[in-house]
This record gives structure tokens, C-alpha cells and sequence, in this order.
């Protein structure tokens, strides 16, 4: 019996998985790696150095020696779509067509453009594409997963893959470029402590897949910024938070000692919300300072009905002795839901009590932003408990335009979006209560005689003097 089974063995035919897919000697060093059974990943290679095609390679020869789900987790689905799933080699040759081809795969018969993004192999492995801006698909229990462009991803998302990874004795990858000296550099400067990790950083100098010297002087010439050439080309995490519409207000805050411990002393609190239906529901909670505001905590979620954000505002109050003066929601609080038939604003005053909600004022888009710059520009401060949003505040970014040579006009809709849309509500709210709260300037009074009737030593006697002590 022993005997026939080792020619049974013997006998199964090897997968050979047919590609034209030839590592350069950095890209085979992470491949080796993770063929070797290592288990963790960081990989920090310049623009266009071929670190996605790498990956998804190597997923997918990981797919035909330990069935299971994998995951390919972009900072958001659309760009996972744009890039990968739509996506093209330089050569011409569809990226998903040369890394799963149809000899391997069982389904999808074709890589339609809107169809969802998944791959079955006929080795009954499931290669999934997802974003990490919205985790659906979270207890599905991953054996390996790729975080692509780390360094834009929702940090979060990490703490809830690493469990199933653990459980499963599975692997993650981090590929990126660096983004300022965020979560990816973090990750980064732990990986380089750990033995167990892999952990490579390769410049356009290192890796030579295109001439550096000739890359960067067309970059120069053609007006790209060279913050986001140190960035995108040399891999340097100290160029800092490129397009990020409050990361300088940011950094300064955080090197003047605002992002402290301290007591909210039993003031009274506010809460300032983004509402997201289908998206995310980001909140802040503060408290007004006579020249700014406190910011005592954040929270964002997803996915979930009303009443847990209720439940969550009553918790962190039994918790930390919040007490309620106010919950500041958007102008889209008035309308009214299928579901219950009542608006957001009517559910908080059914639980809270009327007067316990109001709707913050409605600024375009440009003044709240301008609005969220002078709020941090004043004395305020964060908790650190409030180390999620100032992520997410930090990641907020105008995109650069390769054709244009010039950032959006408007900030990208990632993630990060929803806690920066609570803090715009935040800044609108205070900002607007600021200028009410200004004193009136006193009216002209009427002229009792005509202005032709007056000399010129009487004018001069009623005109306002300059004080010249201040010259």
C-alpha cells in the first residue's frame, strides 16, 4: 500500500504556472524570503519598481502549495480596480491575464471591468481584491495577504488581519512607498528591529530598473515637485506628508507638545459627526478653550446602525464622565431614512432629548477646510487617545496630477475622508460661534450737515489720528 502511493506521488504532474515573469535580483530577495516560510514582510521600493507584479507572482505560487484565501488589500477598492484588476504591464499584456492565466483559473472566465474581483484557481485557492477602506469581507480567514501601497492604507485594517493571520499561521506583505512619517514608517522601523521580518528599503539608485539619473532630471524639467521626488523616486520617509492639506499644521503641532494627556475636568463636551450611510461615521469630541478647543477623543466605524453610535456615545460618558452639551451634525442629518422614516437629527432628539442636536453651519468645501487651518493654528490640543483621527487627518491629501503637474483641486475620497469631514464640521461650529461672538463694530452715525458745508480744519479735527508711538 505504501508502495503504491509513493508512485501515486510520483506520478502528480507539477504545476507549472505559465508567465514570462523574471524577477530582478531585489525582487527575487522578497520572493525568496516568503518562500523560505518567512511570514512577515516589509518591502519599500520606489515608484514603478514592479513590487505589485512581484507580489501577485508570488501569491500566486503561494495558491498552488497551501489552499486558502488570499487577500490583495489596496488603500481603496476603486484604486485596487484602476490598477490591478483593469490594470496593464508596460508591455501591453493585461496584469491579471499574465498572473493568473486561463490554463490556471477556474473562474472568472474573463477579467470584466465591473464584475467582482475575485479569483478562483483549479487548485481551489481564492485570490480576493479588496480595500482597505472597507473590510466587508473581515472573518473570511486569510493565509496570506499583500497590503499594497501600506503607507495610504487605513491603519487599522493590520489589527484586524494580524488575528486571522496568526490563527492560520499565515503571511503579510507590506508593499509602499513612503508617505511621511506615518504608520508605514512606523512598521518600518520595527521591522528593522525584528530579525524575523524582512525588511528592505531600495531607491531608484539601488534597484537601477530604469536609468535614475535621466528619471529624475525629466521629473525636474517637467515641474514635479521635488518633495514628491525625494518621495516617489529616492524613497525618503522625511519628505514629509506630500499634499496633505493640514499635515504642516499638523507636524507643528505635534512639535509644541499639543498631543498630551490631560483631564477634561467635567466640562461640558460636544461631538462633531460625519455621517456616513454606507460609508464610514466618523466623530470627534472636544471641549471650547478660550482660544481654541480641547479635543478629548475620536471614534469611526462603519457598517453599523445608528444606535451603536448612540451606544458608544453613552459608554465613553459612563467611561471617562462625558458630559453631553451638544452633538454638531451635518446639513444631510435632516433627511428623513427609508428605514425609519424619521432623520438622523429626530432619532438623537428622541434619545437625547430636543435641544441636544443641532446642524452645523453649512460651508463649501474650501471654507471648511480653510476653517479646519485657523482651528489649528489656535491653541489646541489633542488627547492621545486621539491617535486614529490625527492618522487619518494626516493622510488627507490633494493628489498630484502627472499630466498637469499640479495637485486637485479637490482632496482625494480614501479612508481618511470621514474623520476629516467630522473635523471641517468641528472647525465650522467653532469658527462660526468665534465670529458671532465678536463685538459689533459701532454704526457711522448720519452727517447732520452736508459734506461741502464742512472746512478743511474741521475735517481735519474729526478725522481718526494715527497713533505714532507704534511706527
Amino acid at each position: 500500500m505504501t508502495a503504491l502511493l509513493l508512485v501515486l506521488v510520483v506520478a502528480m504532474p507539477r504545476v507549472v504556472i505559465p508567465n514570462d515573469f523574471t524577477p530582478r535580483p531585489y525582487q527575487a530577495r522578497f520572493m525568496r524570503y516568503l518562500d523560505n516560510g518567512g511570514k512577515r514582510a516589509m518591502w519599500v521600493v520606489h515608484r514603478r519598481g514592479g513590487k505589485d507584479l512581484t507580489a501577485l507572482h508570488q501569491t500566486c505560487k503561494a495558491m498552488h502549495e497551501r489552499r486558502g484565501a488570499y487577500w490583495h488589500v489596496f488603500p481603496t477598492s476603486a484604486q485596487g480596480r484602476k490598477a490591478i484588476w483593469e490594470g496593464f504591464r508596460k508591455d501591453g499584456i493585461r496584469t491579471m491575464e499574465n498572473v493568473f492565466p486561463a490554463s490556471i483559473r477556474k473562474a472568472p472566465k474573463a477579467f470584466l471591468p465591473n464584475a467582482e474581483m475575485v479569483v478562483e484557481l483549479k487548485c481551489g485557492s481564492i485570490w480576493r481584491l479588496i480595500g482597505s477602506d472597507k473590510m466587508e469581507v473581515v472573518g473570511a480567514g486569510p493565509v496570506g495577504v499583500v497590503f499594497s501601497e501600506y503607507a495610504l492604507a487605513k491603519p487599522r485594517t493590520w489589527d484586524l488581519v494580524r488575528p486571522m493571520l496568526r490563527e492560520n499561521d499565515g503571511w503579510a506583505a507590506f508593499i509602499t512607498t513612503p508617505r511621511g512619517t506615518n504608520h508605514a514608517k512606523k512598521l518600518y522601523d520595527a521591522a528593522l528591529k525584528d530579525p524575523s521580518w524582512f525588511c528592505e528599503l531600495r531607491t531608484l539608485v539601488d534597484t537601477r530598473a530604469y536609468d535614475p539619473e535621466k528619471t529624475l532630471a525629466e521629473e525636474r524639467a517637467s515641474g514635479m515637485p521635488e518633495e514628491l521626488i525625494r518621495q516617489e523616486y529616492l524613497c525618503d520617509w522625511t519628505a514629509a506628508l506630500v499634499g496633505s492639506v493640514w499635515g504642516d499644521l499638523l507636524e507643528a503641532l505635534e512639535r509644541r507638545g499639543a498631543v498630551a494627556e490631560f483631564s477634561h475636568n467635567g466640562r461640558p463636551v460636544y461631538t462633531s459627526w460625519d455621517l456616513g450611510f454606507t460609508d464610514a461615521t466618523g466623530i470627534w469630541f472636544w471641549r471650547p478653550t478660550p482660544n481654541g478647543i480641547d479635543v478629548l477623543d475620536h471614534y469611526e466605524n462603519q457598517g453599523r446602525p445608528l444606535s451603536h453610535y448612540f451606544d458608544e456615545l453613552d459608554r465613553r460618558a459612563a467611561e471617562s464622565g462625558y458630559r453631553y452639551a451638544k452633538h454638531w451634525l451635518p446639513h444631510d442629518a435632516r433627511a428623513h431614512t427609508l428605514l425609519t422614516g424619521a432623520s438622523i437629527q429626530e432619532q438623537f432628539e428622541l434619545r437625547y432629548g430636543r435641544g441636544s442636536v443641532a446642524i452645523a453651519p453649512s460651508l463649501s468645501l474650501l471654507d471648511g477646510i480653510q476653517a479646519a487651518r485657523w482651528l489649528l493654528q489656535r491653541e489646541t490640543r489633542f488627547h492621545s487617545r486621539c491617535a486614529a483621527g490625527l492618522e487619518a487627518l494626516k493622510a488627507y491629501r490633494y493628489e498630484f496630477s502627472e499630466d498637469r503637474k499640479t495637485y486637485s483641486k479637490k482632496p482625494v475620497h480614501d479612508w481618511s475622508s470621514h474623520t476629516a469631514d467630522a473635523w471641517r464640521t468641528t472647525a465650522c461650529v467653532v469658527r462660526t460661534a468665534e465670529l458671532l461672538a465678536r463685538p459689533d463694530e459701532p454704526a457711522a452715525k448720519p452727517l447732520a450737515r452736508d459734506l461741502n458745508s464742512f472746512s478743511l480744519d474741521e475735517l481735519w479735527e474729526t478725522a481718526p489720528q494715527r497713533d505714532t508711538r507704534r511706527i
